[in-house]
This record gives C-alpha cells, sequence and structure tokens, in this order.
C-alpha cells in the first residue's frame, strides 16, 4: 500500500485509499505522542566557520537586549535564545546577519506580549474538543504529525483559533525527538464546507506567525483533497505566502488513477504504523478529547513547560 503518490509536472498527488477487507486491529483512542526508536533525522549541514562566527555573533546581540534574571519570563526567554534558534533565524534569512537580527528581535518582542508557551490548556481546550487539530503519529524523519480535519470547525472565534494554532506550534515542538525541529502537517479536507473554511484574514494571520516567529519548523504540508473553496482562499493569500514555505505545501489527490510518480518508496513519508487508517495508514485511531488531552499535558507540560528550544 503506497501513500501519497504525485503526478508528474503537477501540484496533485494521489493516495491509495486503504483496501476495506483489512483488519486493522481494535480501535484506540491513545494517539502517538512519542518518536518510534527507527527515525532518521534531516541533519543540517555543518557550519563553516563564518556561519559558526554569524550565530554567535547574534546570540551575544540578543543576549544586550534579553530581560533581566530578575523577570518571571527570563528563563522562558533564556531557553528560546538558544544556538539553535539562531541557527534557524539565521537560515531563514540566508545568512543575511542584519535581515536575521530583525527578524529575531520581532520575534522576541511578540514572545514577551503573547508569550506563546504559556497559553493556557484551560483556555484553548474548547477548540480541541471535537478533534479538528491534533498530533498524532511521526513521519520516517522524527517529524511530529499535525494532523487538520476542517470538517470539525468548531469556532468563528478569529483570536481562539490562532491562540489554538500557536498553542498547538508550542506543544508540537515539545513533542520533537532528538535532532528534529520541525513539524509535517496533514490536512484532510473530507467533508469539508464552506462554513468550515478559515477566513483569508485567519489564514493570513497563521502564515505570518510560522513564517515570521517560527522558520524553519515546518517540514512539509500535505493538503488531502482541498475543495475548491480552500484553493480560491490560497490564491489569494499565496502572494503573500513566503517562497520556501511555499515550496513545503503539497496539494494531494485520492485519485487512484494519478499513479506516475511516488513521493517516496517503500510507504511513503510516513510509515502507515504511525498513519491513521482514514489517512490510508493502519494506527487504527479514534479522537477522543480528554485521552488525548491528557496524554499531550502530561508530555508537553500541564499548564506548561520551560525548554530550551533545539
Amino acid at each position: 500500500m503506497n501513500v501519497f503518490k504525485f503526478r508528474s509536472g503537477s501540484s496533485a498527488a494521489s493516495t491509495k485509499s486503504s483496501a476495506p477487507s483489512i483488519n486493522y486491529g481494535p480501535i484506540t483512542n491513545e494517539p502517538i505522542l512519542v518518536a518510534p526508536k527507527d527515525y532518521e533525522p534531516a541533519m543540517n549541514p555543518p557550519l563553516t566557520v563564518e556561519q559558526t562566527q554569524k550565530v554567535k555573533d547574534l546570540l551575544d546581540y540578543m543576549d544586550t537586549l534579553i530581560l533581566s534574571k530578575e523577570d518571571a519570563y527570563y528563563p522562558n526567554e533564556r531557553g528560546f535564545l538558544s544556538p539553535a534558534t539562531a541557527h534557524r533565524y539565521m537560515r531563514a534569512r540566508k545568512w543575511d546577519f542584519e535581515a536575521a537580527k530583525t527578524m529575531l528581535e520581532k520575534t522576541v518582542k511578540w514572545r514577551r506580549e503573547f508569550k506563546p508557551e504559556q497559553l493556557s490548556p484551560d483556555a484553548t481546550s474548547k477548540e480541541a474538543e471535537t478533534g479538528k487539530m491534533y498530533f498524532n503519529g511521526y513521519d520516517k524523519m522524527g517529524r511530529p504529525l499535525w494532523i487538520m480535519k476542517p470538517r470539525f470547525e468548531n469556532s468563528k472565534d478569529s483570536d481562539g483559533q490562532v491562540n489554538f494554532i500557536v498553542f498547538c506550534l508550542e506543544r508540537g515542538i515539545r513533542l520533537m525527538p532528538e535532532h528534529v525541529e520541525k513539524i509535517s502537517i496533514v490536512v484532510d479536507f473530507k467533508d469539508s464546507s464552506m462554513s468550515n473554511n478559515p477566513t483569508v484574514a485567519t489564514c493570513r494571520r497563521f502564515l505570518d506567525i510560522l513564517s515570521n516567529h517560527y522558520p524553519e519548523r515546518l517540514g512539509v504540508a500535505y493538503l488531502i483533497n482541498s475543495p475548491w473553496f480552500f484553493n480560491a482562499t490560497y490564491k489569494v493569500i499565496a502572494p503573500f505566502v513566503d517562497p520556501v514555505t511555499k515550496e513545503k505545501i503539497k496539494f494531494l489527490s485520492t485519485d487512484t488513477n494519478n499513479n506516475d510518480d511516488d513521493l517516496a518508496k517503500s510507504e511513503g513519508p510516513i510509515s502507515l504504523d504511525q498513519l491513521e487508517v482514514s489517512l490510508g495508514g493502519r494506527y487504527n485511531f479514534e479522537f477522543d478529547m480528554p485521552t488525548y488531552w491528557n496524554r499531550l499535558l502530561e508530555i508537553t507540560g500541564n499548564p506548561y513547560k520551560v525548554i530550551e528550544y533545539k
């Protein structure tokens, strides 16, 4: 069984559906929130002497702006301003020191105001109740799978939606295993309707936050069977999407007639044991809010966990 197949020269791709006669075992409500032992992370190339110095210089500069140790938010900011963070911001700005410095300064200011890692689970839990967005499984590179199912949208509150997205980004970072710094997104548009479609403004806010405050955190985004109304929205926001981010967005289709090229050989980019049956995998998962929420907070912190960003 192959998952996520592309057609040559097209932005569309195809997915083979699971055979209905296969026995996947009993349904489980337990999400996969720990990476398998056999993941193979995509390692960044070694830094040159010049690049190493730029990372050091960026951290030295940020040390002149960091909060005082007496500030309650200091441990959070200290953990965020890590060598790995500086490396990501330098890569995002193609090693242009001044551009990376400006970008990171803006993020630090945003984090002081927004405090994204401190978003309350209690305040965001309502957005999570229907299973419209959750983590479950890992791809072969060890990147957490961020599953999105727009048909289960339960809110019209744009601020609440954006807060929940940021909450998920921070939790996803805390689900990353060693040597992994990105997530993979899988959007399943099955049974979605115009009433479920996010507004252009919400989409732009999401992409702005992802591109400007979480650079180099997206591995790939698979959009499965995107409907015409979403495609129309995407055409409006596409000019504002960072080109690097745009390259990571893959439009897929379950049209099994388009089997010219595989996205990857041997089960595709995600092991079928890590992928839900509803998405063509073998993991017979059904979302249950209390089970998922308790497990997520157990691993990522309740109410939150201060970490060094790697």
